[in-house]
């Protein structure tokens, strides 16, 4: 842990892509914090932008989708450009709750980077999402040797340096190339519990996109033969099968680009 930063500030950013369903609840809660929210539009085809430009907050728009890693660049040169120092990530679903703000700004205090952790409490997620999520997990820990409590929560803080401006990360993919990078130099990620906010609504299946950007990244850093595997599968829209630390996961494919995954059996992971 490094000595406590001061003068922290923070922009708080907002991906959003067709979310004008969820937004305006989020907005109003945001409301403390208004002066410092940006909301990046990545290219709506429902009435987001003008949901949230009528309620005065800043939104910028693309005229293309480019997901989250044009995201994060997006939001760091807007906070470069305004002088802030540090970035407050979340998502525009309504997933997060910005009651936890303060708390990640105060956790910057001492991290460079500081990630929401859901899973302290599963009693009311999904299973098919506690193992895909687990899922994730345990591949950082069996192939990068990295133990995180959670690798793909978007609420998330960081100093903007922390914000890798690698060019060949893929749209989703800069969320765990966030955590590994950071994790491989030797830094320790903060953490700050969170509730784990699933609608009804919600898809229970994961999409390829998603599993294609951690296997990307985990690959950069260890190209295992049993990676392969796992990639040729979704490659091939194919189920697969992996058992790490006494834990079997099981991914089963969804038309046209998710799949769905179970935990077969499992045991305490230490």
């Amino acid at each position: 842990m490094k000595k406590p930063e001061k003068n922290i500030n923070a922009l708080i950013a907002v991906p959003a892509y067709n979310e004008e369903q969820n937004i305006p609840q989020l907005l109003t809660l945001l409301e403390p914090w208004k002066k410092d929210v940006i909301v990046i539009d990545d290219c709506s085809v429902d009435r987001t932008v003008s949901v949230v430009r009528d309620r005065n907050f800043l939104c910028l728009t693309r005229k293309s989708n480019l997901g989250l890693s044009a995201f994060y660049s997006t939001a760091k040169d807007h906070a470069i450009k305004h002088n802030y120092t540090h970035l407050v990530a979340i998502d525009g679903d309504g997933q997060h709750d910005p009651q936890y703000i303060p708390e990640f700004i105060s956790a910057l205090q001492h991290y460079d980077l500081v990630s929401g952790s859901r899973f302290h409490d599963i009693s009311n997620i999904p299973a098919s999402k506690i193992a895909s999520n687990m899922f994730a997990i345990l591949l950082f820990k069996k192939f990068l040797n990295i133990t995180l409590p959670d690798v793909a929560c978007g609420f998330r803080a960081m100093k903007l340096s922390a914000i890798t401006d690698d060019s060949k990360t893929s749209q989703f993919g800069i969320i765990y190339e966030m955590l590994a990078q950071h994790a491989l130099s030797g830094k320790q990620t903060g953490f700050v519990r969170i509730p784990a906010t699933y609608h009804s609504n919600d898809p229970l299946n994961t999409k390829i996109s998603e599993i294609s950007g951690l296997l990307e990244t985990i690959y950069k850093y260890n190209p295992s033969p049993e990676l392969n595997s796992i990639v040729e599968s979704i490659k091939s829209k194919t189920d697969f099968r992996i058992s790490m630390f006494g834990c079997g996961f099981k991914a089963c494919y969804q038309f046209p680009d998710a799949y769905l995954f179970s935990l077969l059996y499992s045991q305490k992971v230490k």
